[in-house]
């Protein structure tokens, strides 16, 4: 089984954005764990940052527009937040 960490959370463009629209980046400690007997084993299989843009409703529901993975299409924080400035221009003021 596999276990994501939150081990750091941010909100980005707090007073940039329009409400209910926010700009969240989570960074993830993942490790595989499996039980032997009764024991548990884990094993480090790296960090992940993600940079998610939700939307809430009426109801205060989160529902997710878009995410970006620092290292798959973006190389840095920066560059994902360059994108969705770019991207989504529709959530700023």
């Amino acid at each position: 089984m596999i276990v994501h960490d939150l081990v750091e959370t941010k909100q980005y463009f707090v007073e940039e954005t329009k409400p209910n629209f926010y700009v969240i980046y989570d960074k993830y400690e993942n490790r595989f764990a499996m039980f032997q007997g009764k024991d548990c084993k884990t094993e480090d299989i790296g960090t992940e940052e993600i940079v998610k843009i939700l939307h809430g409703d009426d109801e205060f529901s989160l529902r997710q527009v878009d995410s970006y993975t620092v290292g798959k299409e973006y190389a840095s924080i920066q560059d994902i937040l360059f994108a969705v400035k770019q991207t989504h221009k529709e959530i700023f003021i």
